[in-house]
């Protein structure tokens, strides 16, 4: 919380950065030296939206702010806002050398990323070996400190720790699957992508705009007899198949290339709605790259040449004489293409559509898990350590209020990230230590969200040797091997604290404090001291008058804040933002679909057309037989069906094998059903149907003297 005067500003983008940050990153400063802006003591360095928030149009430099009530930072530098594309953004960078607590001698306990400019030409292979080298010499001494072996014999045990090193260009997109950090917290809090998405994204526009292609080339091919005179005519007066092959294909390029023109106008329009949909700010600068306008006039003439290389030879293959009859001769070789062409179109728009369900029922089953404790009706309450001393008073008053159901006090729970210490179970010392979390929450904890005990009991004020008491969760448990575990003692690893044991006092039910991307890992709680304030409040309330209840919290807390603003937020909805790039990917998908089916029956509706024309004088007779209306809209419909069936075939497997690698993501997943597969093709043979039974239908009440007529 930053303090100008009477003005309060929350901030959850400030990070400790040391004096060489601007020889590393080049930003550009408005105010200040770079070069000494943080070197000294509770200096700070603003991004330049930020200092126009808390001083305006004055001068920043030289100015004050209160940091969380007690810390005075002055202004050293104002530097130009980070770019919107960068990994990493903050509010303001405070300088290193004010936070007693960082040591930068341990070697085993990092709380910061560490970056590095390579001079130009160096073999950064060589160089991530020679720090792994030296990492391994400085760390080994305060590793055999602390687990009471030899470094070698520690690594022999199958055992790892050292230092990597990742491209800066690949920590967005890449650093959740290359080494298997959480995309939710990679890095710390910079943002963080997954590579695997843009590939998604990329392949399925890659298939919308092969069933473009695909309309283009089956109409193309389907109004060849329509065309068959104009090709007989030319060749007739002189005209080689060459120059019927440029004209063709010219004509598709400029089709293609006007095709491109329209599409950038209707990305302008939609590009907003898009950017709210996906949550990113995209823009595109035709004219700041070089290269935008020439691709895109290349993107025009290969997709106009690939979309129209296949009719173009067709078209050019007639003779004279039987473009000049009425039939031609080749029909039905055109025919079988037309037939596999549809058949490639819908398969791409089942296996879409089977994608979007697979997606919206495994996000579905992620709200709808049962995550081991109740989140209905529990709130949190950030910032909570400024009530300092007056916490318990806080809570006293406010459980005064009947609405008001529990409160515990704790550090933040929804965190998914790296392991905090290593724990070894009933000894002190040894060569396989456990990898756990850790979390600090008062007696109240379980109380409030509503998890139960699995044996033993939980934390309580009457007994004084809880302060050096553990709980533990059941993926502990089986981590240890062992259910005799209650009395036992869990010992932690830290380099400040060195080996401290607790004793294990119960065990709890096995609940989700990570996303479900992950397994339910080792957990240990430890009793939060009494008096001390925590990051957040965890209140659970009725649920009769939720309003009401935050209303009294809020006014409660400001009694007892010292004017801090009350910030808020229930736990559902913090859940709900773990899975916020699924959630938007899910929203695209659904929209991918739906365009892509909708171009599809586009070249659909376009064929039956086509194919009722042909047919039109068959209709007819059909007709004056005695044939019904449903009898022949029957009859135009089964080779679509046919078809529709066959893009069944060929789509499910392809979503299968798709689904089946997206969902590894998830620890907890859906099985992919086979009603889902069953439910796309159906609906897919629907729309096919009524999109040629529209045509089907038109024909079939026709006039048959209209279609019987010769001339």
């Amino acid at each position: 919380v930053f303090r100008n005067g009477e003005k309060r500003f929350r901030e959850y983008h400030v990070y400790y950065a040391d004096s060489t940050y601007f020889d590393v990153f080049t930003l550009p400063f408005l105010e200040g030296n770079p070069k000494t802006a943080l070197t000294q003591p509770n200096t700070i360095v603003l991004t330049e939206t930020h200092a126009k928030k808390y001083f305006g149009a004055e001068r920043a430099l030289g100015r004050t702010l209160t940091v969380d009530e007690n810390k005075v930072y002055t202004v050293t530098g104002v530097m130009k806002d980070y770019p919107e594309n960068s990994h990493f953004r903050c509010a303001a960078l405070c300088s290193i050398v004010s936070n007693p607590i960082i040591d930068k001698n341990i070697w085993l306990e990092l709380w910061y990323s560490t970056y590095i400019v390579l001079k130009p030409g160096t073999d950064a292979d060589a160089f991530a070996a020679k720090l792994e080298k030296a990492g391994a010499s400085y760390v080994a001494a305060q590793a055999e400190a602390v687990l009471g072996v030899r470094i070698r014999e520690f690594l022999n045990s199958g055992n790892a720790y050292g230092y990597f090193m990742q491209p800066l260009p690949s920590i967005y997109l890449q650093s959740a699957r290359t080494y298997g950090i959480d995309r939710n917290t990679a890095w710390g809090d910079e943002r963080s992508g997954d590579m695997a998405y843009i590939y998604i994204f990329a392949g399925v526009a890659a298939f919308i705009l092969v069933i473009a292609v695909i309309n283009f080339m089956n109409l193309a091919t389907a109004r060849s007899e329509r065309r068959a005179k104009e090709v007989g005519i030319r060749k007739t007066l002189g005209s080689d198949r060459a120059r019927l092959i440029r004209q063709f294909m010219t004509e598709s390029i400029l089709t293609s290339g006007l095709a491109v023109l329209l599409s950038l106008a209707v990305l302008e329009l939609f590009l907003p709605a898009f950017n709210r949909l996906s949550g990113r700010q995209l823009t595109i600068n035709y004219f700041d790259n070089l290269l935008a306008i020439p691709a895109l006039v290349v993107f025009a003439i290969v997709l106009g040449a690939l979309a129209g290389i296949y009719p173009a030879f067709v078209l050019s293959s007639f003779s004279p004489t039987r473009a000049l009859t009425a039939h031609d001769g080749a029909h039905s070789r055109k025919s079988r293409m037309r037939n596999i062409l549809v058949v490639v179109q819908f398969s791409i728009s089942i296996t879409l559509m089977i994608c979007t369900i697979v997606i919206k029922q495994q996000l579905d089953f992620i709200q709808a898990k049962n995550l081991g404790f109740n989140k209905e009706h529990l709130l949190m309450i950030g910032q909570a350590y400024v009530l300092g001393s007056r916490i318990d008073a806080f809570k006293q008053e406010a459980l005064k209020n009947p609405q008001i159901v529990s409160i515990a006090t704790s550090f933040r729970l929804f965190n998914a990230g790296v392991p905090g210490h290593a724990y070894f179970f009933d000894k002190k010392t040894g060569t396989n230590p456990m990898s756990m979390s850790y979390l600090e929450a008062d007696e109240n904890f379980l109380k409030t969200y509503q998890i139960p005990m699995k044996s033993g009991r939980f934390f309580s004020r009457e007994y004084s040797t809880d302060s050096n008491a553990v709980v533990i969760n059941e993926a502990t448990v089986r981590e240890i091997g062992t259910t005799d575990v209650v009395g036992k003692q869990l010992t932690a690893l830290s380099t400040y604290d060195g080996a401290k044991s607790y004793t294990i006092i119960g065990v709890v039910k096995d609940f989700h404090w990570e996303s479900l991307h992950q397994g339910i890992r080792p957990l240990a709680l430890f009793l939060y001291p009494e008096n001390k304030s925590g990051n957040v409040l965890n209140v659970r309330i009725q649920g009769g008058d939720i309003k009401g209840s935050i209303e009294f919290l809020k006014t409660t807390w400001e009694k007892f804040a010292g004017g801090e603003s009350f910030y808020w937020n229930f736990v559902d909805r913090d859940l709900k933002r773990m899975y916020e790039a699924e959630a938007k990917i899910a929203d695209i998908a659904i929209v991918v679909s739906m365009l892509a089916i909708f171009i599809a029956c586009l070249g659909l509706f376009g064929l039956a057309s086509f194919v009722t024309e042909q047919r039109v004088k068959e209709i007819g007779i059909r007709k004056v037989m005695g044939a019904s209306v449903m009898e022949i809209v029957l009859l135009l419909s089964k080779e679509f069906t046919k078809r529709v069936a066959f893009a069944n075939a060929i789509a499910w497997p392809v979503a299968f094998y798709f689904m089946n690698a997206w969902l590894q993501n998830f620890a907890y997943r859906i099985a992919i059903d086979l009603s889902i597969f069953i439910g796309a093709g159906l609906l897919a043979l629907a729309i096919a149907l009524a999109t040629v039974s529209f045509q089907a239908v038109k024909a079939a009440v026709a006039n048959p003297i209209q279609s019987l007529r010769y001339e």
